[in-house]
């Protein structure tokens, strides 16, 4: 083989080796990751999907929070409307 044959071979093999690994570090994220009771802090206008074993907790004084619940797929989600909450995260919510 020539030697441009030979770098195009190469930077072919690199070019692939580069999106295998992007491909293989994408993988690695989400939410199974997170540690157990991990902590959110919450303020007007946040909405976030609760699952079992989740807790609001430390709300302030003036807290108002909503409860949606969406039928299909029965998903549940808390948005805070006034105030603050923090919601700890339970070990259902790790294990997914």
């Amino acid at each position: 083989m020539n030697s441009i044959a030979c770098e195009s071979v190469r930077h072919a093999f690199r070019a692939s080796a580069l999106i295998v690994m992007m491909l293989l570090s994408a993988c690695g994220g989400g939410f199974d990751e997170e540690p157990n009771n991990a902590r959110l802090f919450l303020q007007p206008g946040d909405e976030v999907e609760v699952f079992r074993g989740d807790e609001l907790t430390r709300p302030s004084e003036d807290s108002r929070i909503a409860v949606r619940h969406e039928q299909q797929g029965d998903r549940k989600f808390v948005t805070v409307l006034a105030g603050t909450a923090e919601l700890v995260r339970g070990n259902y919510y790790a294990q997914r």
